[in-house]
């Protein structure tokens, strides 16, 4: 049975792809795994390829869930990201990573982070 903690980021990602869907973005794929780590949700932003961090949080009492996206996190996405590239066949797609931080009720998309 999966933890509350469990719980709550699954709810979190399916909220952060519905909000990504309603801004004209595909899903390809949730919970993308790499040897360099994993890729909450791989989509598509018209020709983009889009690795999707997402972040949440019950409150900001402890911060904001953005700050919770450190250097070394982002270099393991994109590790993963260059990995699934090339494991797809994708190497020569444009791509980026993004962010989908939501704190409390409120949820933001951060496009480009790094």
């Amino acid at each position: 049975m999966p933890s509350s903690r469990q719980k709550f980021g699954t709810q979190a990602e399916d909220r952060a792809a519905q909000f990504l869907q309603s801004k004209g973005f595909t899903i390809l794929d949730r919970h993308v795994t790499s040897r360099y780590g994993e890729i909450d949700l791989l989509a598509e932003d018209q020709d983009t390829v889009v690795a999707v961090e997402v972040k949440a949080r019950r409150s900001t009492a402890f911060g904001r869930a953005i700050e919770a996206i450190t250097p070394t996190k982002y270099e393991k996405i994109a590790a993963a990201l260059h990995d699934t590239l090339e494991q797809r066949g994708w190497q020569n797609r444009p791509y980026r990573i993004d962010a989908v931080t939501i704190d409390g009720a409120v949820i933001e998309h951060h496009p480009s982070i790094g």
